[in-house]
């Protein structure tokens, strides 16, 4: 397996990523991986013009996970959609406060890679029952707060005006997200590095050019995980769009979540196009092995149509940064 490297995203103004919802009243609280893959294509093709941007969304150099929190030197990963607990001792009560777990820390994470039995310690839980660590947490631990803004929308004609919300992030001084990535090409590192330190600058998500979403990056070239050498199957850390001959090996024994990805195009000259909408599998999930080195593919979202003035394809970033699992059983959805 190629090396992992982890970057920090340490954000200085707030942070707002459409979620799925009216208008700008939602929020996500992690960043997926087709839309920080998005952002970075974008400046890609207006700083090195000479590299085939199409041939690299249709395969990548690179493979990125989606943007988890993390808080301090603890990095949070999404709860891996397998059984928690030992076999038959199921709770209503336990499974109830398990369900508002969604994110969980390295070591926990690590040890469900194995496939270990872990007990539910709501103890160690916090920030309403999100965040779950190997340590007792306080109750005011944080790593972010959402709040939300009142604006006014203006009718162009009659002048009449009307409310609206819009939610932002904030995170703590020692919070922020992270992704891993791997590079196929290492040559490539440096102008990634290069590419996502300026989406710092120029900031991401909405409103970024009213200064939100800008972020400092910091690199950790030593990051790892304790890994199973006894896998028979993976876990995705992005969302994952997997070829027909994947789907047919792996979608009879999977523990998954699916997730609509749709919007608008952020092209110039091509400003309302809509992009088609596909499902995907979320972070978390976990198929069967098929013994691949790279799972998933990019699908055309919209085609090129100069009459419109899009003068390229647009893609939907859906390859699996898989992770090696002890499976404890699949199903069919959750």
């Amino acid at each position: 397996m190629d090396k992992i490297t982890v970057y920090k995203l340490k954000f200085d103004t707030p942070l707002h990523i459409a979620a799925h919802g009216v208008g700008y009243e939602k929020t996500e609280t992690m960043l997926h991986s087709d839309t920080l893959f998005s952002a970075l294509m974008s400046l890609w093709h207006h700083f090195y013009d000479d590299d085939d941007i199409q041939k690299m969304c249709e395969s990548p150099p690179f493979l990125i996970s989606s943007g988890f929190p993390f808080k301090g030197s603890t990095c949070f990963f999404p709860r891996p959609m397998e059984r928690i607990g030992r076999e038959g001792e199921d709770d209503p009560r336990t499974g109830k406060k398990l369900k508002r777990v969604k994110f969980i820390s390295q070591s926990l994470f690590e040890s469900l890679l194995k496939g270990d039995s872990i007990d539910f310690n709501e103890a160690h839980t916090f920030q309403d029952g999100m965040f779950w660590t190997d340590t007792t947490a306080s109750e005011s631990d944080r790593v972010f707060a959402v709040r939300e803004v009142p604006r006014i929308a203006v009718d162009r004609e009659s002048y009449a005006s009307n409310i609206f919300y819009f939610s932002e992030v904030l995170f703590e001084a020692d919070a922020g997200l992270f992704f891993l990535a791997r590079f196929r090409e290492k040559a490539i590192q440096s102008k990634f590095e290069a590419i996502l330190k300026l989406l710092g600058d120029e900031g991401i998500g909405g409103d970024k050019r009213l200064g939100k979403g800008l972020f400092s990056v910091g690199v950790g070239e030593n990051f790892s995980l304790s890994l199973p050498g006894n896998a028979d199957g993976f876990l995705t850390l992005s969302l994952y769009y997997p070829t027909q001959e994947e789907f047919a090996g792996i979608s009879g024994d999977a523990s998954y979540n699916l997730i609509s990805r749709k919007g608008w195009i952020h092209s110039p000259g091509a400003m309302s196009l809509r992009r088609q909408e596909v499902r995907m599998f979320s972070e978390g999930s976990v198929f069967r092995s098929l013994g691949q080195p790279v799972y998933g593919k990019t699908p055309c979202v919209l085609n090129q149509n100069t009459d419109m003035g899009l003068e390229h394809n647009v893609y939907r970033y859906g390859f699996a940064f898989d992770l090696p699992i002890v499976r404890k059983g699949g199903h069919d959805g959750t």
